[in-house]
């Protein structure tokens, strides 16, 4: 049976220890919390060897009212075996659409100049599963390849070359009048690029349908330039309205890069919706694939198996 492919590169398998030992969570005003930190830990891979920091490795993660659905977000340290330190950066999601202690997250890479700058040139996405108290992560690059229609594969690590994913979206964004305005300030934390883009526009699928609502877009970018080479991280919110009126909130993060070619970019996304007909989206991670037409910006959304 034909499949919906995303082409994707096997990086490393990070393994953060005993996790599940110090896990802590409470009810708050706001909805339930979830702690964990992890007691070191390691990565092996074609791209990178090294290990977990121990005590620099925390999840400050939020769940649903019946924990069903969890959201991690928090942050590893890595130090590779040449020395080198590096942050690895995620949110995801943990919910029955995966499996019982399955999780897809999506992963942002900082490090300084050197052998692993190459890390910071690709949207990453992980294939999280607790076992025995320890979590373990596949991590693969959103390759710059286009998406294509196949066969499904079961391969893991360097076997897996792709992964399945199932169409969401297409989306249009509009840009109109100052909205195409776009602003940089560097400071002596890094340059940041800021654009407010989105006038708007509509999107289109399968199971859900809409418009982006012009005003309610938030697009604070990281920007390095390298070698003549632009390199941008993205943090996005924006909201959109279902056509039956249902709020959605998408947000993402993404990377344009020379990794990425033809002026395209990839994005990893996350959704936040009350319950009703679009409250599946809340229980997955989904991946983008972005192209700039020059009177707006273009995206076909695929939720990840």
């Amino acid at each position: 049976m034909s499949e919906t492919r995303i082409p994707v590169e096997y990086l490393f398998t990070l393994t953060v220890r005993n996790i599940a030992s110090t896990e802590f969570d409470f009810d708050g005003p706001f909805g339930p919390r979830m702690f964990a930190k992890a007691h070191g830990g390691e990565a092996n891979g074609p791209r990178l060897d090294g290990k977990v920091l121990e005590h620099l490795a925390t999840d400050y993660g939020r769940a649903s009212t019946d924990r069903k659905i969890r959201a991690p977000e928090g942050e590893v340290v890595i130090q590779a075996d040449d020395g080198t330190i590096i942050l690895a950066q995620y949110r995801g999601r943990m919910s029955p659409v995966y499996g019982n202690g399955k999780s897809r997250l999506q992963f942002l890479f900082k490090t300084g100049e050197g052998p692993h700058y190459w890390l910071h040139n690709a949207q990453a996405i992980g294939f999280g599963e607790e076992k025995n108290g320890d979590l373990i992560i596949e991590i693969y690059a959103i390759s710059g390849e286009d998406v294509f229609e196949g066969p499904a594969s079961t391969g893991t690590g360097v076997d897996r070359t792709s992964v399945t994913a199932d169409f969401i979206m297409r989306r249009k964004s509009v840009y109109t009048g100052a909205a195409e305005e776009r602003h940089v300030i560097s400071s002596p934390l890094g340059s940041r690029f800021l654009t407010v883009a989105e006038g708007g526009g509509a999107f289109t699928g399968p199971r859900v349908r809409g418009e982006f609502l012009s005003g309610y877009s938030w697009s604070p970018h990281y920007i390095h330039v390298r070698d003549q080479d632009y390199l941008l991280h993205y943090d996005v919110k924006t909201l959109l309205r279902a056509e039956d009126g249902t709020p959605i909130l998408m947000s993402y993060t993404g990377v344009t890069s020379s990794y990425y070619p033809n002026a395209s970019w990839r994005t990893a996304t996350l959704f936040e919706t009350p319950a009703g007909p679009h409250a599946w989206l809340n229980e997955v991670l989904a991946i983008g694939v972005g192209t700039y037409l020059g009177d707006g910006a273009l995206y076909m959304v695929y939720a990840l198996r």
